[in-house]
């Protein structure tokens, strides 16, 4: 269960900008359907869903790109990231002392019924601070601490009374490079007290940047099994393509299988990964009005559309079905507005805890009675083109106003200035 995520100093992001899932304490309206309950006392009911609107170039792809840097920080620094190789991070660049300063991630989840606070700064070459805090029964306790000394030049450690391990703290701490996660380090060092949190990034927590394309593989396997497939097309049909079954056959790899567009080099780079191996070979079966024959249809014969929501659809019900948490940027780049308000309506009805958040410029949402002011957020830029994060709840907004109207008109701010040009005019 997520709580909150925060960036500073990332991308457009200059200064702190939270995005909390916490529910508003001022809205009453669908607490059932779009919330639900953590558990744990004093905590406020969470989010099932966050829509995230604003403008071309306005921040919302670096949102969500912020969150995949954290999760691949946590994931990859002890294993992929080699001593002396420079991360991969980006400060805001438009002022000379943001450029200078590290960049900060910190997030607050809950696994396991215990909430955690867990964050880090860092810049291109080393990690300058990580911390994190644990809340069980709701009392804080620093588990560790890691500041970086510049005079010494080295990192110092504080460990709390709390935080198991012994000696072995030391072997980690002594492990942990300068350009990695101590979390990441002690987790291959087998700390068996950090693991659930590392497998909360890695298996909980979903993120699909802007122009990252699903494959449709866990879609396949998860169609292996009749029950499986029977979701898959509930699922898919649920929004009207028709679909009477679906058959995967795997076959050995061919030149013939690559399209015909692919430029050359990519196709040499895919030769050599998949020549000799086996891939699936998708059909989808469609019926003949007629006969009542199955006809088989090639993935090449299927419009994007349909083969964009086949490799959403199993990533997606396992989101639901596992209560994971998933960010999606520009979720309506890939599929039809239609579907994505289904999608969002199976998520407020299925009971769980899963959660999603999403970027978007479709607005049609907002009209259609499925979200609550609180799950309503926007992105702008400041006059230092700094991106400002902020909820619709913030905003005094009419409990019946016109949500959709009144972000089109610029009520809410987060809208482009498109400057017309007349005949004859020239730009610049």
């Amino acid at each position: 269960m997520l709580i909150e995520f925060s960036v500073t100093n990332f991308r457009s992001f200059r200064e702190k900008q939270t995005l909390s899932l916490a529910t508003s304490r001022y809205f009453k309206d669908r607490v059932e359907q779009n919330c639900f309950d953590t558990e744990i006392k004093g905590l406020p009911k969470l989010l099932r869903s966050i829509a995230i609107y604003g403008p071309n170039a306005s921040g919302k792809s670096n949102l969500v790109s912020a969150l995949s840097f954290m999760r691949y920080m946590v994931l990859s620094s002890a294993k992929k990231i080699q001593e002396g190789e420079e991360l991969n991070v980006v400060p805001f660049l438009l002022d000379q002392a943001s450029k200078e300063r590290e960049s900060e991630f910190e997030i607050i989840f809950i696994e396991g019924g215990i909430r955690f606070q867990y964050g880090f700064a860092l810049d291109k070459m080393r990690i300058h601070s990580e911390w994190l805090i644990a809340y069980p029964e709701g009392r804080p306790q620093r588990w560790f601490e890691r500041k970086y000394n510049h005079e010494t030049k080295k990192d110092t450690y504080e460990f709390g009374s709390k935080f198991l391990g012994g000696r072995l703290r030391e072997d980690w701490k002594n492990a942990t490079r300068s350009n990695a996660l101590f979390l990441s380090v002690a987790v291959q060092f087998n700390s068996e007290q950090l693991k659930p949190l590392y497998l909360w990034f890695q298996k909980s927590l979903r993120v699909i940047p802007h122009r990252v394309s699903l494959s449709p593989q866990y879609t396949c396997d998860t169609c292996e099994t009749e029950e499986g497939k029977k979701k898959m097309l509930d699922f898919l049909n649920a929004a009207d393509l028709s679909i009477a079954d679906i058959r995967i056959d795997k076959k050995r790899f061919s030149y013939e299988d690559l399209p015909k567009g692919m430029p050359d080099k990519l196709k040499e780079g895919l030769l050599k990964k998949l020549e000799g191996k086996d891939i699936q070979d998708i059909k989808f079966m469609h019926k003949n009005s007629e006969t009542a024959e199955l006809v088989p249809f090639a993935a090449e014969y299927e419009s994007d559309g349909t083969l964009n929501l086949f490799s959403f659809a199993g990533p997606w019900l396992d989101v639901i079905g596992n209560d994971k948490i998933l960010f999606v940027d520009e979720i309506d780049s890939s599929l039809h507005p239609l579907v994505v308000h289904q999608m969002v309506r199976l998520l407020h009805g299925s009971g769980g805890k899963a959660q999603l958040v999403f970027t978007t410029h479709d607005t049609t949402i907002l009209g259609q009675d499925i979200l609550r002011r609180d799950q309503i957020w926007f992105v702008e830029k400041d006059e230092s083109n700094a991106s400002k994060l902020y909820p619709l709840s913030d905003l005094n907004v009419r409990e019946h106003e016109a949500l959709e109207r009144g972000y089109l008109r610029g009520r809410y701010g987060a809208i482009p200035v498109i400057k017309e040009l007349l005949p004859g005019a020239k730009s610049g």
